[in-house]
């Protein structure tokens, strides 16, 4: 029941290669989305008006992303009533990104990125009577590795010559190396003996550190000098989970939803970035962003339980870099949010008659920063 979370931009004209190359690698800052809607990986970061020259070595960068969902959206229109009742799911998330780049010449990299994630859900106990009374809150937690990303990075132009736009295409693949069956102790009501009783379940979707499947990555960044210092900048990812289910439970009334779907993420985003103080490398940027999980993957069938919908964000950030080091803060500000029906929706509709639209918790905001080095 809720919605998942992605970091600005550019690179300036003479940007190299490794500017970009972190932010490939820092791409899979685990979910990228803003809540229940877990999109991992697949969400390319990209650092503002790194004025690094092309380089050849190493790079290697902490990332650390943080939110909290708890604003429950069917489609596009708010429940409400969940925080006037004090039902809302809430998901506090942390994520910790160890990346390290190889750049073989100016124009080609390698990029590996070793995610940690760090999660803690609240959600609440209901009677089993007509009422359905609130009887208390709970929390479940889920900690550890995610899944590790491996990524080949190319720029279309060679970046040596100074071009006023380039753009780079990234390819890698996504690996089930995070558990995607981590278990919690959970509060249940039992009809039975009518009282609040705990029993070890696998915890939801939304904070599994993986999801127990591989995928394709696919990337590209883009960007264009307008005028001296003002650069127009895109960037877009694609996550192909080619697997349809992970085989574990979801404990959820919903036959079509008893099994955890592995499924496609993706994100994009556009803006401007302007460079105030190049010494410094001190860039301001701003855009827009678009992040989430489709309905319907691109290979493969799409069952088993997702919670599919997406997330529309403005983005500022602010960049810094000086003798190797790079700096980067954004704070994506979510504007528009609507959690779509899912496969399962329309196949318990269909069989039962009666309408069914799931939905999933949302974030009003994230924060995003990074700090890398050269070699």
């Amino acid at each position: 029941m809720e919605y998942t979370p992605s970091v600005p931009p550019l690179l300036r004209l003479g940007t190299t290669l490794l500017g970009a190359i972190l932010v490939l690698a820092q791409a899979n800052i685990s979910a990228y989305g803003q809540g229940c809607v877990a999109a991992r990986g697949g969400a390319c970061f990209h650092l503002p008006g790194m004025e690094l020259k092309p380089h050849e070595g190493f790079q290697a960068g902490v990332g650390y992303r943080w939110f909290t969902s708890d604003r429950h959206y069917v489609g596009s229109h708010e429940e409400t009533q969940r925080q006037a009742e004090g039902s809302e799911v809430i998901n506090k998330s942390h994520f910790v990104d160890l990346s390290v780049s190889y750049a073989f010449n100016p124009r080609f990299s390698a990029n590996l990125a070793i995610p940690f994630v760090f999660h803690d859900r609240s959600q609440v106990i209901r009677s089993n009577d007509v009422a359905r009374s609130i009887l208390q809150r709970f929390h479940t937690q889920a900690t550890g590795l995610g899944d590790v990303r491996l990524t080949g990075t190319g720029w279309l132009l060679d970046p040596t010559s100074q071009p006023r736009g380039n753009v780079l295409l990234g390819l890698g693949v996504d690996m089930p190396t995070g558990e995607e069956d981590e278990t919690d102790t959970f509060q249940v009501f039992d009809a039975a003996s009518g009282q609040i009783v705990a029993r070890e379940r696998t915890v939801d979707q939304s904070i599994q550190p993986g999801d127990g499947g591989w995928g394709l990555i696919t990337e590209i960044y883009a960007f264009y000098r307008i005028i001296d210092r003002l650069n127009l900048y895109a960037n877009g990812s694609y996550l192909i989970t080619p697997e349809e289910k992970n085989g574990v439970p979801t404990f959820r009334g919903n036959p079509f939803e008893a099994i955890m779907s592995i499924a496609d993420t993706y994100m994009g985003r556009v803006g401007l970035d302007y460079t105030l103080l190049p010494e410094w490398g001190l860039t301001l940027s701003f855009g827009g962003r678009i992040e989430g999980v489709p309905v319907h993957d691109a290979i493969g069938e799409s069952e088993g339980f997702r919670r599919p919908g997406f997330s529309i964000a403005v983005e500022p950030g602010i960049s810094a870099s000086r003798a190797g080091w790079m700096f980067n803060l954004s704070a994506p500000v979510a504007v528009h949010r609507n959690r779509e029906r899912s496969v399962p929706d329309e196949q318990f509709t269909q069989s039962s008659g009666v309408y069914r639209h799931g939905d999933a918790a949302f974030a009003d905001f994230a924060i995003l920063a990074t700090i890398t080095r050269q070699f």
